[in-house]
């Protein structure tokens, strides 16, 4: 799982396909979800993962329009193919990377 912030964001998702968590230290479900997505970065060699901290890196989070966490966004070249608002089981998470790897990887 790669640390991106407002420094880096926009660079690394312009190419390939990326993951990224919108996460807080004081979000309860942000703290179930984190460790899902890691599970699947081990297990999903192509995609890249990547975490945000909703908190500090604000710029990245507004211009995405963040305002529940967590929030799941799933990129393809820099473009937003998929999202997941809230917790939600490691099931489904797998089944939506999945599927829009399937569709746009």
């Amino acid at each position: 799982m790669i640390e991106l912030g407002d420094h880096n964001f926009d660079q690394c998702i312009q190419e390939g396909f990326w993951v990224v968590d919108f996460w807080s230290p004081s979000c309860a479900p942000c703290r179930v979800v984190s460790p899902i997505l890691a599970d699947l970065a081990l297990e999903l060699k192509d995609v890249h993962f990547g975490a945000v901290n909703a908190t500090t890196e604000l710029k990245t989070r507004f211009s995405h329009q963040v305002n529940g966490l967590p929030t799941v966004m799933v990129f393809k070249d820099g473009r937003p193919v998929d999202l997941l608002l809230g917790a939600h089981p490691a099931r489904l998470y797998r089944r939506r990377i999945t599927d829009a790897w399937a569709t746009y990887g």
